[in-house]
């Protein structure tokens, strides 16, 4: 079931343990709320296993301040509270403290949120709070202060902290703010350390332009019953988009999955489906130029058909962005495939860049590209574009080019210089793997 439809009480404790699941928080870190619709709010407890909390250990603070429940509320509740009130917008609140967002926070420095384009567009002026005591009414008015006077804001990192996320759609959507931002800051410091230099931004321009481009109308077609075999893959979709989020390689927001089912119809996972928890229902039929019907295909439907078009020994598709492989999508960095044997006889040849929108602007070179050149492309600040003979050989491509990537990130972390695959191993490895 959906978190949406979950009760708030039920929603807290999926979506704190998501955040627990996800290393974002320790086990006593961090605290969420949720506004219903009776204005009442629903808030985590002090202390507690935040990866096990049980329904009963959540808290109801009904409007006139009354508070329903057996536990201790957070210390840091009111600053939920002052949210809420001060932006009636917002339905829901997450605060922890992740790698990421604390890294910025001892810094005291705003992070770049121009890397990817689902974080340049869902976090809005984001703001730094000054410090203060856990638990404090100081802290409160620091973090209220920038919610309430920057009216566009929806995240504050606080200083020596953590960071707020607050959301007009509700938890689900706090949290994959939250998680995609923090996910964000881990890659601009990676490439950062690995080149010595900020990393490639998207320009306001390019955003925009990348916004604005939707996806074509379609004719659609209404298919009362899915066949096993159709219904299978339709399965396996949902299996390995729910592992590529559990392995980091997706995260709730950012990742696509596609399937050919046959010579003129393909399955592409539904635009703004939850990747960690995809159903069958949450897969799109593209049969032609139609769609079925009373679904919106993920907005890469018109790239993923124009690579099948051309591409008839291509059986799979995965858009992703995982965190390690996105280094060489920020930065000038050039991945190189010869690290590893396994590296060089998965991905085959170089894999060439291509400029962030081009999976708007260059379909036809994309789809090019696979017919001649890698099965693996990159385009910058947006994603990898794996492809395979069958969903298990794209997942796999994914896997090989982001262990690949940290290999080369640990290598460059422990110092010295380093020592590539020559010409002369390439060779035998194409000979012996039959690659040309």
């Amino acid at each position: 079931m959906k978190v949406e439809k979950l009760k708030p009480s039920e929603q807290l404790c999926k979506i704190m343990s998501r955040i627990y699941d996800s290393k974002l928080t320790t086990v006593s870190g961090g605290n969420l709320s949720l506004k219903d619709q009776e204005g009442n709010i629903w808030v985590t407890p002090s202390g507690g296993d935040k990866g096990r909390y049980e329904i009963s250990d959540i808290l109801k603070i009904l409007p006139d301040g009354k508070i329903e429940g057996t536990k201790k509320p957070s210390v840091e509740t009111g600053i939920h509270q002052s949210i809420l009130a001060d932006r009636p917008e917002f339905k829901a609140v997450v605060h922890a403290h992740p790698a990421g967002l604390v890294a910025v926070s001892l810094l005291r420095e705003l992070p770049e949120t121009m890397i990817i384009p689902q974080v340049a567009n869902s976090v809005k002026n984001i703001r730094l709070a000054a410090y203060g005591c856990p638990g404090s009414e100081e802290l409160r008015n620091n973090v209220a202060k920038e919610f309430k006077e920057n009216k566009q804001t929806n995240v504050a990192i606080l200083e020596n902290h953590g960071a707020f996320v607050a959301s007009k759609i509700g938890l689900r959507d706090a949290f994959g703010i939250f998680k995609d931002l923090d996910f964000s800051i881990r890659i601009q410091a990676k490439a950062q350390n690995f080149l010595g230099k900020r990393p490639n931004l998207i320009s306001q321009e390019q955003l925009e332009h990348y916004n604005n481009a939707s996806c074509p109308k379609v004719e659609t077609f209404n298919q009362a019953e899915i066949p096993e075999k159709e219904m299978q893959l339709r399965e396996l979709i949902c299996d390995f988009c729910e592992r590529a989020y559990r392995r980091d390689l997706f995260t709730q927001n950012i990742g696509v999955i596609s399937s050919r089912l046959n010579s003129h119809s393909f399955l592409i996972t539904e635009s703004g489906a939850d990747n960690a928890q995809l159903t069958v229902d949450e897969v799109v039929k593209v049969r032609g130029v139609a769609v079925e019907e009373g679904k919106i295909p993920s907005k890469s439907v018109t790239l993923h058909k124009k690579i099948y078009d051309e591409n008839p020994d291509i059986n799979a598709i995965i858009m992703a962005a995982p965190e390690n492989a996105m280094v060489f999508a920020v930065t000038d960095l050039e991945y190189d495939l010869k690290t590893i044997p396994e590296c060089y006889i998965v991905l085959r040849e170089d894999i060439t860049k291509f400029p962030f929108g081009a999976t708007i602007n260059q379909q036809e070179d994309l789809a090019q590209y696979f017919k001649l050149k890698s099965p693996v492309a990159i385009v910058e600040n947006d994603c990898y574009i794996c492809t395979g003979n069958s969903l298990f050989n794209a997942f796999d491509k994914l896997e090989v080019v982001e262990f690949s990537a940290a290999a080369v990130i640990n290598a460059k972390l422990l110092g010295s210089e380093l020592k590539p695959i020559n010409q002369d191993q390439v060779k035998e490895i194409k000979n012996k793997f039959g690659i040309f």
